[in-house]
């Protein structure tokens, strides 16, 4: 029987990958590491492409973290290519793995990155007592200059401190702090104002204190202060009896809650209704086409002389007291009220006789 062995045919990555570059380092022909994820690249599509890559694809798939890399294989006859290395074995899941990676070719290295160079550049190596092993301990400019300055000037190593630090201030590698005094000094230049300026913030501080004392005064009697609310105006002079000779609604003051109403010629007389309905409180509209006042909120109907015909009002409009003056003015007061149920509307001062 002729020999044959396996080469792969497709490969796919499934859901769930963590993007970790293993893939990528084994393979780098087939598999492309992206920032959030991982591609097949498009020439591995071909199953002519992949075949001399059967070792590498394995041991990429064998080496996925969370065995994402899956591939097809197939027979082929004769012997592998890569027959001289370790023969794959089988895994649980029935595909082929290989117990040892092909040798690949070591990537050429770039230019160096400038922030790593810089970190070389100022760092040194020494060894650690500990493990015996080399460690890396970053040094700054500054201490790599200060080095120096005492290696020039021959400084010993048991030299007093204030002798090394003078030694690191005339090289420019220290820089003393400034003294107490120095600095109450330059502080107490800073914070000085001039009378002009200290004139200006009195002011400004005094008017502030008045401006608060104002607000406090104002708020305090207003919150201890008397409480009198201004009542309404309940007395009105309407105007002499002539102005209103001719029958009908007079509306002039309708918007102080009157009306001044002339009976004529059924009635010589002139009233002062009120434009309260008497159903629900709403005011009344005077259609002199119809000859009667209507509601417009639930559609009671009175007549001209206030006496209610139609809708819920249960009663007639109220008579205000009328009266004349001394000087021949009609004077009207809200506060007496003549209802017509009791009998009210006959009392002389619900009324002024003309004629």
């Amino acid at each position: 029987m002729a020999d044959t062995h396996q080469v792969v045919t497709k490969v796919w990555i499934a859901p769930g990958c963590i993007v970790c570059d293993a893939c990528e380092n084994d393979c780098p022909e087939v598999f492309d590491v992206q920032e959030d994820t991982c591609l097949i690249r498009p020439p591995a599509q071909k199953p002519d492409y992949l075949n001399p890559l059967t070792p590498s694809i394995i041991i990429a798939a064998q080496g996925c973290p969370v065995d994402v890399i899956k591939f097809d294989t197939k027979d082929v006859p004769g012997e592998a290519p890569w027959a001289n290395q370790p023969a794959p074995v089988a895994s649980s899941h029935g595909e082929v793995q290989a117990k040892a990676a092909v040798a690949k070719a070591p990537a050429p290295l770039g230019p160096p990155d400038p922030k790593w160079q810089a970190l070389l550049s100022t760092s040194k190596i020494s060894p650690s007592l500990s493990a015996g092993l080399a460690s890396t301990v970053r040094r700054s400019p500054e201490v790599n200059q200060a080095d120096e300055i005492l290696k020039a000037v021959a400084l010993p190593k048991d030299a007093p401190p204030d002798q090394r630090l003078a030694m690191l201030a005339v090289g420019g590698a220290y820089q003393p702090s400034t003294p107490m005094a120095e600095r109450l000094r330059q502080d107490s230049k800073a914070a000085k104002t001039s009378r002009r300026s200290f004139n200006i913030a009195l002011a400004v501080g005094w008017g502030m204190v008045a401006a608060v004392t104002a607000t406090f005064g104002a708020m305090f009697q207003d919150f201890f202060g008397p409480k009198v609310l201004k009542e309404p105006k309940t007395v009105y002079r309407i105007g002499k009896l002539e102005e209103f000779a001719l029958p009908g609604v007079y509306e002039g003051f309708k918007p102080n809650g009157i009306w001044i109403i002339n009976l004529s010629p059924a009635d010589k007389r002139v009233v002062a209704l009120s434009t309260i309905c008497t159903h629900l409180g709403c005011i009344p509209n005077w259609l002199a086409g119809e000859n009667k006042f209507k509601c417009p909120c639930h559609g009671s109907g009175y007549h001209m002389d206030g006496v209610n015909f139609e809708g819920p009002t249960p009663r007639p409009l109220e008579r205000l007291a009328i009266s004349k003056d001394a000087d021949g003015y009609l004077v009207v007061d809200k506060r007496r009220v003549y209802r017509q149920e009791l009998g009210q509307w006959d009392d002389p001062e619900s009324f002024i006789s003309i004629g």
